[in-house]
């Protein structure tokens, strides 16, 4: 069986983009807020190369 290598990081990378990309699109959350994540998400998918 073949078994997948990612980088410890770039797993936890993926993991926390899924979470900030969830919370993003949940209901009631201030335009404030809602920047904050959408950079923190834009600079997760740059050093993910996903941009």
């Amino acid at each position: 069986m073949v078994q997948p290598t990612v980088k410890c990081e770039d797993y936890r990378a993926g993991r926390r983009l899924l979470g900030l990309k969830q919370r993003l699109a949940q209901d009631g959350l201030s335009p404030e807020e809602r920047r904050r994540l959408e950079a923190e998400i834009a600079e997760l998918e740059r050093e993910l190369g996903m941009d």
